[in-house]
């Protein structure tokens, strides 16, 4: 085989192999993004599906531990609430009131697992 044609197949299967790994990586990373409501309704059947949700703190739900390194809390829309459990360190201003987005799954006991949760801050988009 001549150089160029070496080459070739090796772009080729560089690429091929490119696309396999980014679309897997997709596949299990790109969710729904789903109300409260919606999410509750799929609880039972949709154990390792991944879910993008947000909605509020609910006041006094919070449990921090901090040797684990572990939050639960309650989020709410104001009509349902659903309870989350995140192992990560606590976003900033997490109790300071402003819409919270999970992402995450339900594992196979209908619990929401959160892989990450982040705070929106209004301040951001607003005109100076």
């Amino acid at each position: 085989m001549n150089k160029k044609l070496k080459t070739g197949i090796a772009l080729v299967v560089i690429a091929g192999a490119m696309t396999v790994l980014i679309g897997s990586g997709l596949k299990d990373n790109t969710g729904s993004y789903l109300t409260i409501k919606e999410a509750l309704a799929i609880q039972q059947t949709s154990a390792g599906r991944y879910i993008q949700m947000e909605g509020y703190l609910k006041e006094g739900s919070t449990v921090w531990d901090a040797d684990t390194v572990t939050l639960q809390f309650t989020l709410t829309d104001e009509q349902k609430d659903i309870e989350i459990t995140y192992n990560g360190v606590k976003p900033d201003n997490f109790d300071s009131g402003y819409p919270i987005i999970v992402e995450g799954k339900f594992d196979a006991d209908s619990k929401f697992k959160a892989e990450a949760v982040k705070v929106k801050c209004p301040s951001k988009y607003e005109a100076e």
